[in-house]
């Protein structure tokens, strides 16, 4: 249904939240790059520190890739020392990892570039504007 001159199309409200979406992950991810953080490093490292003992195949899950795809990025880590992995006292198969404080100190980095990222982004945008755009936000995620 066509629009009203000067009113924009819902395709508009999309490629233009496409766009934001997008300019957001590059500049994060450039952040993360300079501390030797890809994407795949920073939400494992997140998920595991919001759910320390996670079983190996319930971060896979959580993160929606293979089992498969978690072991590489947690040998790396664990050979950084930034978890442990340790077997499941429960299931002789299963392994659970865990954040070690010098990953948790990495955590908190990341934590610090998301809050820094998203303030160099948001900053410009007055209080009243974000809070309104936050309602339209969760309003399109329900």
């Amino acid at each position: 249904m066509p629009s009203e001159p000067g009113q924009v199309t819902a395709a508009e409200l999309g490629e233009l939240l496409q766009r934001a979406a997008h300019v957001f992950a590059r500049r994060g991810i450039a952040a993360f790059a300079e501390h030797d953080l890809s994407p795949a490093r920073v939400r494992l490292i997140v998920t595991v520190g919001e759910s320390p003992s996670i079983k190996m195949s319930e971060l896979a899950t959580r993160l929606a890739v293979t089992n498969r795809a978690i072991t590489p990025l947690a040998d790396g880590l664990e050979a950084e020392g930034l978890l442990v992995r340790e077997a499941d006292p429960t299931d002789r198969r299963a392994f659970r990892l865990t954040l070690t404080d010098r990953g948790q100190d990495v955590r908190q980095t990341i934590s610090a570039l998301q809050q820094s990222v998203s303030d160099h982004i948001f900053g410009a945008i007055p209080q009243p504007d974000r809070d309104h755009l936050a309602r339209l936000l969760r309003a399109f995620l329900t």
